[in-house]
Parts: C-alpha cells; sequence; structure tokens
C-alpha cells in the first residue's frame, strides 16, 4: 500500500514539473516573439534590396541608373519610368516597405518578361 502512495504522489509531482515547464516554455516563446518584432522588416529590406539590384541589371546598361530623365516610349522605358515613380512614392512615404516589395515584385515579373523577349 505504501508503494501505491508513492507512486501516486510521484506521478502528480510528473504532472505538476510537466505543466510548470510548458508554462515557463510559453512565456519564454512570448518573450522571444515579441524581442524579435524588428526582425520581418529586416528581411522585407532585403528582398526589396535584392529587388531593386535585379530591376537595375535588367532595365538599365550595366546596371548603372542614369541621370538624364528616360523619356522613350518602348515596354523597357514605360518600365522604368513605372520603377521612378514607384521609387519617388517610396521615398515621400506615400506607400508602406510592404505596398513597395509588391509592386516591385510586380515590377520585376514584367521586366522579366520582357527579358526573356529580347
Amino acid at each position: 500500500m505504501d508503494a501505491n502512495i508513492y507512486l501516486m504522489l510521484g506521478a502528480i509531482a510528473v504532472v505538476a514539473i510537466i505543466f510548470i515547464n510548458h508554462r515557463n516554455q510559453k512565456n519564454k516563446m512570448k518573450t522571444m516573439l515579441e524581442e524579435a518584432g524588428g526582425t520581418q522588416q529586416i528581411f522585407l529590406t532585403k528582398a526589396v534590396e535584392k529587388k531593386n539590384r535585379a530591376l537595375a541589371e535588367i532595365l538599365y546598361d550595366g546596371g548603372i541608373k542614369p541621370t538624364v530623365q528616360n523619356t522613350g516610349t518602348s515596354q523597357k522605358d514605360i518600365l522604368i519610368q513605372q520603377l521612378q515613380k514607384l521609387e519617388q512614392a517610396y521615398a515621400a512615404k506615400k506607400i508602406t516597405l510592404r505596398q513597395y516589395d509588391d509592386h516591385l515584385f510586380n515590377l520585376l515579373e514584367k521586366a522579366n518578361k520582357l527579358a526573356i523577349i529580347a
């Protein structure tokens, strides 16, 4: 009979330890996620930089943006104008980083199709 009592007390202790450990881990995870709130912005910024570089490689000769304003009417010139407007809107904080990333993605898809055709 004494062994049964010890087994029951041991089982209760194990359940209590598991419960306390689970609660501590949950609190640690919550704290870690709160501290890592800005991480997504960093990754999004890196993605925007990569898309800008890829667009520059496709749209500009040698990947270097010209200083002269583009007034052409070819498909490539239209994409360059859209990119410039998009950059100006982001610089003026008219659109968010997420919207900027989405628009750059769409422009990159169009530019990739243009590169395949040319």
